[in-house]
């Protein structure tokens, strides 16, 4: 398990891509643990987000667009 700081995305780079809802807290099984590149607010809690779909987008509670940095 592994703690990471996602990059946050400015709205004019999501261009139409998928953005995952994550104003309540998600909890998984054997992941990693994921926080909000603006705010700090953990996101995703043992979540395996690294085998998602690669251009999904999260969003914060805080309305920051975060994503994955891309070697994590």
């Amino acid at each position: 398990m592994v703690d990471i700081v996602l990059k946050v995305v400015a709205d004019a780079f999501i261009n139409g891509r998928e953005i995952m809802d994550t104003g309540v807290s998600m909890i998984g099984l054997d992941g990693d643990n994921a926080f909000c590149g603006n705010c700090g607010r953990e996101m995703m809690h043992d979540v395996p987000f690294r085998d998602m779909k690669s251009d999904l987008l999260f969003r914060c509670s805080c309305g920051s667009v975060n994503e994955a940095p891309r070697n994590s």
